[in-house]
C-alpha cells in the first residue's frame, strides 16, 4: 500500500489545526451591519428583506430600513422604559409588526410607526406569527398551547394544544394553515378555521422550529440532535432530511414558490437548499463581533432579498449574502 505524500499529510494537519477556517467551504457574508450594541433578544426580517426589527438586549426595540440602512422608530411597550422584546414578526406584506415582551403583545404600523394595539398576553410567550392583515397572531406559549389571539379586538380565538412547551409557530400566507413546534417531540399542522389538528410530525427530541411554506404545501422542522425534515402538509410524510453536524436549525424560510429553502443554525451557518431534493446550493458562516473569541452566533431569521439573501444573528448583526 502506498503511503500518503508528505504534502498531503501536512495539508491535512493544517486543515485540522485551524478548525476548518481554511478548508471549510462556507463563505463569509458580503457585508454586515450592527443594529444593536451588545446583542439581541429578537431580530426579525420582513419577507423581502427591506425592513428588520431588533429587540436589543439593552435599548428596547427599533424598526430599521435595510436599504439604505436607517433606524426609523424606537418602540417599547411601556413609556420611558426599555422593553425586553423577546419575539417579533412582520405581516406577509410588511405593513405591520407584532412584538411581545413575555407578558404583553403590541401591534405596530411600519409606515407611520404608530402603536395600533397593546394587550396583556394570555401567558408567557416564546414566539409569535402574524397573519396577512394583522388581525390575528399565533402565539407559542409555555402553557403547552399555540394560541390564536385576536390582536385587533383582543381575546383568544383558538387554543391549539400540545403536550409540552410550544417553542415556535408559523402561519401560511393565506392564514388558513399553521405549524407549531413543541418540547413534546412533535410539530403539528393545524386548520386555523376550526382548530383541527391535521398532522402530527414526530421527532426524537424537542422540536425547535416549524416553518410552513407560503402556499402551505410544505413544513420544515428541526429538533435538537435530529436532521431537519421537510414534510408534505397533506400526507404528513417526510419528503427529505437535511443533515446538520451540531445544534439545530434555528431559522428557516421558503422562497415565494416553495422551491428554495434558506436556513440558519444555532452555530451561525446559513444555507440555501433546493427544497424537495435537499440539494445544498450555498453556505455562509456568520461573523462574531470578536473573531478572536470563539462565540457562536445563533441565526435569528433569514430572508430572500431582491438581490441575494439576508440573515440576522443573536449578536445584533444583519448579514448580507450573495
Amino acid at each position: 500500500m502506498k503511503s500518503a505524500p508528505l504534502q498531503l499529510i501536512v495539508s491535512s494537519i493544517i486543515c485540522s489545526s485551524v478548525l476548518l477556517t481554511a478548508c471549510d467551504s462556507s463563505k463569509k457574508p458580503e457585508s454586515f451591519d450592527d443594529l444593536t450594541s451588545q446583542g439581541a433578544y429578537s431580530l426579525c426580517i420582513n419577507h423581502n428583506a427591506s425592513y428588520a426589527f431588533a429587540g436589543s438586549i439593552h435599548h428596547g426595540g427599533s424598526l430599521w430600513r435595510l436599504q439604505p440602512l436607517d433606524r426609523l422608530y424606537n418602540w417599547n411597550h411601556q413609556a420611558e422604559k426599555n422593553s425586553n422584546i423577546v419575539s417579533c414578526d412582520f405581516s406577509p406584506e410588511g405593513d405591520f409588526v407584532a412584538t411581545t415582551d413575555n407578558r404583553s403583545i403590541a401591534l405596530w404600523e411600519t409606515k407611520t410607526g404608530e402603536a395600533i394595539w397593546l394587550w396583556t398576553a394570555p401567558g408567557d410567550i416564546h414566539d409569535i406569527s402574524l397573519n396577512a392583515n394583522g388581525q390575528y397572531a399565533l402565539l407559542a406559549m409555555t402553557d403547552y398551547t399555540a394560541t390564536l389571539f385576536d390582536i385587533k379586538n383582543g381575546g383568544i380565538k383558538r387554543i391549539l394544544r400540545h403536550d409540552g412547551i410550544v417553542s415556535d409557530v408559523s402561519i401560511d400566507q393565506q392564514g388558513k394553515l399553521a405549524a407549531s413546534a413543541s418540547d413534546d417531540l412533535t410539530a403539528r399542522i393545524w386548520d386555523l378555521s376550526n382548530g383541527q389538528e391535521l398532522q402530527r410530525l414526530e421527532h426524537n427530541n424537542q422540536v425547535r422550529r416549524a416553518e410552513i411554506s407560503p402556499d402551505g404545501r410544505f413544513v420544515f422542522t428541526s429538533a435538537l440532535g435530529d436532521p431537519g425534515r421537510l414534510w408534505n402538509s397533506d400526507t404528513g410524510e417526510v419528503i427529505k432530511e437535511f443533515p446538520i453536524k451540531s445544534g439545530f436549525y434555528s431559522s428557516a424560510r421558503f422562497s415565494e414558490n416553495g422551491s428554495m429553502l434558506l436556513t440558519g443554525t444555532s452555530s451561525g451557518k446559513i444555507q440555501l437548499w433546493q427544497s424537495e431534493s435537499a440539494v445544498l446550493k450555498k453556505t455562509w458562516q456568520a461573523i462574531p463581533r470578536n473573531e478572536w473569541i470563539s462565540s457562536a452566533v445563533l441565526i435569528e431569521d433569514v430572508a430572500f432579498a431582491k438581490e441575494g439573501y439576508v440573515a440576522s444573528g443573536s449578536n445584533g448583526r444583519i448579514f448580507r449574502l450573495k
